[in-house]
């Protein structure tokens, strides 16, 4: 039934693309069926390959018609027992095309996650329910789906200041803004944070780049080079929005390398200079915006209060992958004193030494095939797990990008004095080892004469358990910051095409490079004898007059014989 619903907002886009459905539904607004609505404005692609039914079963039906014993063909049925695969297709669940089964083609499957809220209201308490009365009401404001806008239009002038804003977005999910963090002034995310009245709601513009577009640099290699770029980036933070995180985050140069290696990027057959990008060194440290990066350590950024199944969110943690670039405590958490309790109990990370199975739990062992996480190890491997993306610096092109962010958890706390819901687990024989200040605080407001038949029962030392987690585990501390998982999102911007295009810029600025350097040696040349010629021409007139014979002059004396004579 669900094909044949999504061929009910789709078929027409199938009629209008001539077979491809390559198309949108119509949005959710414009749709009066409430059993539309929830598919207003679906990518129509997959549908194609139901739409497809309809040739395949014409020409099944073609070869019954004329023989309807004929070997190997078996009429089209559909699996919801209509008779769609003669008009818009359908799930067939059986026909049979010279033999060919054709069962199970066409068919669509519901995916969670496709009717997303930017369709229909989700109620996150339970997996993969539609919230129809949120859908249709978004139907009655005629709300257009959610879409991320980046800023992909600048004015026409020149040093605009919106130019440095290229590429970024200018709303994620539809909204300008988001909820980051609830602000209590406590180091360390509460449960009842969201509900606090005190707590101070912390709202993040959305800002930066998809990491598709940065402000481009221009060329900037000297003339006769391969290449229409340095490979230095404008020195500027480059803000790259990280949804998972609903705040942007900063990327630099990573600098220059080792031997001056260069980063590049290819396209065909040609390789064009780059700049690789990674965040900055101070990402999720603690900062005075109050949007809880940094909290409880640095490396860390809360994003329990914005997420999880529940309006209370969950202790959930964001940060670079096995916290690089955090608080060295990270790796321990030994200090329990927020619980008020002895310092020892922790946490230690491993990771496996073998692709294979490691075996048996052995950290001690000689031979064992773990090894310890720690800083050290940690820091050692920063650049193989920090994100990064790789940018085209003359046109401002990010290229190539891969994300690494990690997750983590860690159970709620439950201190007495912020949360009257953990009042309810009192103990008063100090059976459990957490929250005695706070117990003893408590117990001595108390009235005295409550607090003298509780000493004399015995029943006069408060503590509480210490974590949410659940009574029959007082014990187990809660706020322990545990790494559950790090994702690594590759995205390829650029197409090899469109790195074919820079290549071959860069290949006809050289070519223009050199025919302007021979241009200028010709003239330099043609100058040179020029000037050379005209020194000959000048030199040689001057020594033909000194050739000249002079005839002498008559001496005094001979002079003087003459008119004797």
């Amino acid at each position: 039934q669900y094909t044949s619903d999504v061929g009910s907002v789709c078929f027409a886009t199938c009629l209008a693309e001539g077979g491809d459905c390559s198309g949108h539904a119509p949005e959710r607004h414009e749709l009066n069926d409430v059993d539309k609505i929830k598919l207003g404005g679906i990518d129509c692609m997959p549908y194609t390959s139901t739409y497809e039914t309809v040739a395949k079963c014409a020409a099944i039906n073609t070869v019954l018609s004329q023989d309807p014993s004929a070997v190997g063909y078996e009429a089209c049925v559909c699996a919801n027992e209509s008779d769609e695969w003669s008009s818009q297709g359908c799930c067939l669940a059986g026909g049979s095309n010279n033999g060919e089964s054709l069962r199970g083609e066409g068919c669509l499957y519901e995916v969670a996650g496709i009717a997303d809220p930017n369709y229909a209201g989700m109620d996150m308490s339970i997996a993969n329910a539609i919230d129809l009365g949120s859908a249709l009401q978004a139907w009655i404001d005629k709300e257009a789906a959610n879409a991320s806008s980046e800023f992909m239009c600048p004015a026409d002038e020149v040093g605009l200041d919106e130019h440095d804003l290229f590429g970024a977005y200018e709303s994620y999910d539809g909204s300008t803004s988001h909820v980051t963090y609830y602000h209590t002034g406590n180091d360390r995310i509460r449960q009842a944070d969201v509900t606090d009245s005190s707590s101070t709601v912390v709202t993040t513009p959305v800002s930066g780049a998809s990491g598709k577009f940065f402000k481009p640099k221009g060329v900037t290699t000297k003339v006769g080079t391969s290449q229409i770029s340095d490979g230095f980036p404008i020195d500027i933070a480059h803000p790259v929005y990280v949804p998972s995180a609903k705040k942007s985050i900063d990327f630099h140069f990573e600098g220059v390398r080792e031997n001056f290696v260069r980063n590049k990027v290819c396209g065909t057959d040609t390789c064009i200079v780059s700049a690789r990008l990674t965040p900055a060194a101070t990402t999720f440290h603690a900062t005075n915006e109050t949007d809880g990066a940094g909290l409880p350590f640095d490396g860390l950024q809360p994003v329990g209060h914005v997420s999880g199944p529940s309006i209370n969110g969950r202790p959930e943690y964001l940060h670079q992958p096995l916290f690089v670039g955090g608080d060295e405590v990270l790796y321990t958490q030994q200090d329990n004193s927020y619980v008020e309790r002895a310092d020892g109990n922790g946490i230690k990370i491993y990771r496996s030494l073998t692709k294979s199975d490691p075996g048996a739990f052995n950290p001690d062992a000689t031979d064992s095939n773990y090894q310890l996480v720690d800083k050290a190890v940690v820091d050692s491997q920063s650049n193989a797990l920090l994100s990064h993306v790789d940018i085209e610096v003359a046109s401002g092109l990010g290229a190539r990008q891969r994300m690494r962010f990690g997750t983590s958890y860690s159970i709620w706390e439950c201190d007495p004095s912020t949360n009257d819901k953990c009042k309810l687990g009192l103990n008063s024989q100090a059976q459990y080892s957490c929250y005695s200040d706070t117990g003893s605080a408590f117990f001595n407001d108390l009235a005295a004469a409550d607090r003298n038949d509780l000493s004399t029962l015995g029943l006069n030392n408060f503590t509480y358990p210490c974590s949410a987690a659940n009574l029959l585990t007082p014990s187990v501390v809660g706020g322990k910051i545990l790494p559950n998982f790090w994702v690594e999102e590759s995205t390829i911007h650029a197409s090899t095409t469109e790195i074919d295009l820079l290549a071959a810029y860069a290949r006809s600025y050289t070519k223009s490079g050199n025919t302007f350097i021979l241009t200028v040696s010709l003239v330099f040349v043609s100058l040179f004898l020029g000037f050379s010629m005209l020194l000959r021409c000048l030199c040689f007139e001057q020594k033909a007059s000194f050739m000249e014979t002079e005839k002498p002059a008559a001496t005094t004396a001979s002079a003087s014989k003459s008119s004797m004579a």
